[in-house]
């Protein structure tokens, strides 16, 4: 495993829900192709299957990667699950008549394959190939309106359901929308789209202030009768730390048990995991930004074990708030000091997210590194904090199988 690094990138349908990751194996090198390097090897499919595990990687979706003409050839795409991956083939692979041959018989046997981010639409004229692929990937950043909207005709006419990819932007997503793709790929939606005079909805806002007085040590009475006083609120909270998820021994049955089981930091960090989980869903279920912070937090927790061990409780539960925090802002569509004044954090946790020149600073940005698969900045900070490749793919890993276990008690919760 320490040859490449493993992330995911998040495929996002047109109701804001995860659909599918695609999974990247990525060389240490930096000069290595950052498309074709992801391609899985006959190392990559042993990584996958015996040490990491498919399931840990894409939860309850699809798993999408990037294959050669050799993997076909060698039949190792027949030690994958057919039923849980998209194998992606590149357009130029594309161009051997035994090859297509080879994958028709495979499509009848249940594989499933894409056609990886077309940048020639000539192509499409091959109906070999569109009988072939169930999925078109089309590189946005490569073609122009008139191109992608003709492919995405194209696709429609026989079928294939198209994958919008590169769409790092608001904009970017709103156009792919007005094409009709139907899957996008991207970080668009951990880009804040800031609408100033959107006021903080009512239920919000006393979130924010049952949060404010656990973070103000208020007394246990004082807590209590302020939850009794927003019910509603409080009934959601008991229904989300009793989900599976939590793994609790035993089933809280009020705020006062809550308060003396979980202690106030852990009850404050899920209340405001409980609301950007709401706000998500009142924006047609956008849950991949809740994944999002599960994940941040995660990172931000097992970075801070690596490069600081034998770090306080305080100093851990500050690494999880400031990574929850340094996207709070994407679900109110406001500017983030204006959240933060809401939440009355200290000097310490606002100068992280805004200067990032103390330790939390540190380690956002090193997470944001992670996030982004920076391979050049990714080994800059291996070697400046002596971390290995074997260390950040655990980390990434379990951070990965977090998330997967909150994507399904969301999931169960919001069904």
């Amino acid at each position: 495993m320490d040859a490449f690094y493993i992330a995911r990138q998040p495929v996002i349908d047109r109701k804001n829900r995860v659909f599918a990751y695609e999974i990247l194996f990525r060389g240490r090198q930096p000069t290595e192709d950052l498309d074709r390097g992801t391609v899985m090897s006959a190392t990559a499919i042993n990584n996958l299957i015996n040490i990491i595990g498919v399931e840990d990687v894409i939860g309850p979706h699809l798993g999408i990667i990037k294959i050669t003409p050799l993997f076909i050839t060698r039949k190792l795409i027949e030690a994958l699950p057919k039923e849980r991956l998209i194998f992606a083939l590149f357009e130029e692979d594309l161009t051997n008549p035994d090859l297509l041959r080879t994958l028709k018989r495979y499509k009848v046997e249940g594989y499933t394959f894409a056609l990886n981010d077309l940048r020639d639409l000539s192509v499409l004229n091959d109906d070999d190939i569109l009988d072939i692929v169930s999925y078109l990937k089309i590189d946005h950043e490569a073609m122009d309106d008139g191109q992608i909207g003709k492919a995405v005709g194209i696709a429609k006419e026989h079928g294939i359901k198209t994958i919008c990819s590169k769409i790092e932007t608001r904009k970017d997503h709103k156009d792919m929308e007005q094409m009709q793709c139907d899957f996008f790929q991207g970080y668009f939606f951990s880009e804040p789209e800031i609408l100033e005079e959107q006021p903080i909805r009512a239920e919000t806002g006393s979130i924010l202030m049952l949060w404010n007085l656990i973070r103000n040590d208020a007394s246990t009475d004082e807590l209590v009768a302020a939850f009794e006083r927003e019910h509603a609120i409080t009934l959601q909270l008991l229904r989300f730390i009793n989900s599976p998820f939590f793994s609790l021994r035993q089933t809280v049955t009020s705020i006062r048990h809550l308060i003396t089981l979980l202690g106030r930091n852990q009850l404050s960090q899920w209340l405001l995991v409980m609301l950007f989980a709401k706000e998500s869903q009142g924006q047609n279920g956008n849950h991949p930004l809740v994944l999002m912070v599960i994940n941040r937090t995660e990172l931000m927790v097992g970075l801070l074990n690596m490069i600081k061990p034998g770090a306080s409780k305080s100093e851990h539960e500050t690494a999880y708030l400031v990574g929850m925090l340094s996207l709070i802002h994407l679900i109110f569509h406001r500017p983030p000091r204006e959240i933060l004044h809401h939440l009355h954090v200290s000097d310490e946790i606002e100068n992280a997210l805004f200067e990032g020149n103390n330790i939390y600073g540190t380690l956002l940005n090193m997470v944001r590194i992670i996030e982004n698969n920076d391979i050049v900045k990714m080994n800059g900070m291996m070697q400046k904090y002596n971390l290995s490749t074997k260390d950040i793919n655990l980390l990434s890993l379990e951070a990965m199988k977090k998330v997967n276990a909150f994507d399904e008690a969301l999931k169960s919760m919001q069904g």
